[in-house]
């Protein structure tokens, strides 16, 4: 059993996110691994990210095994964009022959998207997220997707997605709950830096699907760093940063540690709210990752 899947729904679970290198050279992953060691008492996992924003990476797998020899437990994420179904179980049966045991299935970034550094790259998507915890959670009953028998069953825990801030929200409603319907065992979601949306959203929720999952909801949160990563971050799909929070950052003496401030504050309301816990996401900047976690 993960370290995640035992603590969750236990005590409020606090997870981080560590970026694989671009490139062969693992020196600066392994320096971050290092500096990630020290916090690991307070950490129930480390998500790694799957060629985020269509931007080449190396791939979560690799770099989620590199987690695990070093002691530290990964949330293995994997997007639909890059692999057909063949591929993904052949993956997943990989992450599990290493132990790997945590899996967030994402849909993923379309190539031709504003980040991307590949943007004539070929998509696949056959399968969706959703369709992928189906798939896990087949093979945790111990058979692939065309109902052939695996040699021994799978043991993910699997998460899925969801946005808070998209409009039109009421599909994505649905969507969070079609997810926990096909077996997601957790939600995680997108960066968010106003309390009012997590709780508008989960209140909205309850009203419209007629059920209480927040016990299952992890929050997402990043330390906004300067103003210039404001301004970008609202120009993402529904990420949604208030004046004042950009006022905050813009006239801080030191917006980094102002950045902080804001999600510990987030967090006391992420306890307040009742969900799972919450998902520190860096940036890049660890030392925030060690503030906040000194703060809560």
């Amino acid at each position: 059993m993960s370290k995640l899947s035992e603590n969750f729904g236990k005590k409020f679970i606090v997870t981080g996110e560590a970026a694989p290198p671009k490139g062969p050279d693992l020196t600066p992953f392994l320096k971050e691994i290092d500096e990630l060691k020290p916090l690991w008492p307070k950490l129930s996992a480390v998500n790694v990210v799957d060629i985020p924003g269509s931007i080449l990476l190396m791939s979560s797998l690799g770099a989620s095994i590199i987690l695990k020899q070093n002691g530290l437990e990964p949330v293995f994420q994997m997007v639909c964009r890059d692999r057909n179904m063949l591929a993904l179980q052949a993956d997943l049966l990989s992450a599990a022959a290493f132990g790997i045991e945590n899996v967030l299935a994402l849909t993923g970034d379309h190539p031709a998207c504003k980040s991307s550094d590949h943007p004539s790259a070929k998509p696949v998507f056959d399968l969706d997220s959703t369709s992928l915890i189906a798939t896990i959670k087949k093979m945790n009953d111990g058979s692939d997707l065309a109902g052939n028998k695996l040699n021994k069953p799978t043991t993910f825990f699997v998460g899925g997605a969801v946005a808070p801030g998209v409009k039109p929200l009421e599909p994505e409603m649905y969507k969070m709950k079609r997810k926990l319907n096909t077996g997601a065992d957790f939600i995680q979601t997108q960066a968010v830096f106003e309390a009012e949306l997590v709780e508008d959203y989960l209140t909205e929720y309850e009203r419209t699907v007629g059920s209480d999952d927040r016990k299952k909801v992890c929050v997402s949160l990043v330390p906004l760093y300067d103003y210039k990563l404001v301004k970008f971050l609202r120009t993402m799909p529904g990420v949604v940063i208030s004046e004042e929070t950009g006022r905050r950052i813009k006239n801080a003496d030191d917006p980094l540690e102002e950045g902080v401030s804001i999600c510990v504050e987030l967090v006391d309301k992420a306890r307040e709210l009742g969900v799972a816990g919450v998902h520190l996401m860096p940036a890049g900047k660890m030392g925030a990752l060690v503030k906040i976690l000194e703060s809560i």
